[in-house]
């Protein structure tokens, strides 16, 4: 279990419909390269920093994610996409 399929659901509802899927190549993409990086550096960094060490690394950015969508992410059940983007738009 993780949160990377989250992304996509996010990225779906975050960009306004005439950028949306330009702007989810290209932050797809980039996730897709850190998880590529993380997965080539894992093995170096637990020999490196030990299990413990590392595990803690990765709850505090679970964590970090955690408070970042309790703080920023509002439920999007029930609305439409334009309502969403409506929401999205900075106050003029």
């Amino acid at each position: 279990m993780g949160a990377g399929p989250v992304l996509g659901l996010l990225l779906s509802e975050m960009f306004p419909s005439r950028a949306r899927a330009k702007a989810m190549s290209v932050c797809m993409a980039v996730h897709w390269m850190i998880n590529s990086l993380v997965g080539l550096l894992f093995l170096r960094l637990l020999e490196l920093l030990g299990p413990l060490v590392l595990n803690t690394i990765f709850a505090t950015f679970c964590l970090l994610a955690v408070i970042f969508v309790k703080k920023n992410v509002f439920e999007t059940k029930g609305k439409s996409l334009q309502d969403v983007e409506i929401a999205l738009l900075p106050p003029v």
